[in-house]
């Protein structure tokens, strides 16, 4: 198009839109037609609102769940080796018990084994204690570990419900 012919297209537009047409129900029809068309575009700009602030939500959720992961492995982790080593301990003063009571021990060794013991049952009990912690520690990781897992249930749930919805409103368009 030339330069002088926009104008002159918008011109005619313009009259032919400001004068009165022969069909109104054609005009009404428009408008319409013009406003069910604003009203799809503000549904559909909600709706695109709505999944995206879910999908962020389901994001950080998926990335809390992963934290949570991480610190119930580490927790885990420790209360295995914890536990490892306590039963080390338990089975060290087994032994010494046993070497004690069979008798076979020379008596130059029975007050150094007596010591042994004693201190290896200390050491047993501190790590009894140690363990429970650990496994009242784990058992705290779990349960918020399951929280979120949860919540991250709850959201893809969500999600999945806007993208049925946003289906169907698409299939009702067709």
């Amino acid at each position: 198009m030339t330069k002088n012919a926009l104008p002159l297209l918008l011109f005619a537009v313009s009259s032919g839109l400001c004068q009165t047409p022969d069909k109104p129900d054609t005009l009404q029809a428009l408008l319409a037609e013009v406003h069910q068309l604003r009203q799809a575009i503000q549904t559909m700009t909600g709706a695109s609102q709505r999944v995206q602030i879910a999908l962020y939500s389901l994001q950080m959720q998926d990335a809390a769940v992963a934290r949570e992961t991480a610190r119930f492995d580490a927790v885990h982790e420790k209360c295995v080796v914890e536990e490892g080593q306590r039963q080390k301990l338990a089975t060290d003063v087994q032994a010494a018990e046993s070497d004690l009571s069979s008798g076979t021990v020379s008596p130059n060794l029975v007050k150094e084994l007596q010591a042994e013991l004693r201190e290896g049952k200390r050491q047993l009990e501190s790590k009894s204690t140690e363990v429970q912690l650990c496994q009242a520690a784990e058992a705290e990781a779990s349960s918020r570990l399951r929280n979120e897992q949860a919540i991250l249930a709850e959201l893809k749930e969500h999600v999945q419900r806007l993208d049925q919805a946003l289906e169907k409103a698409a299939g009702a368009d067709k």
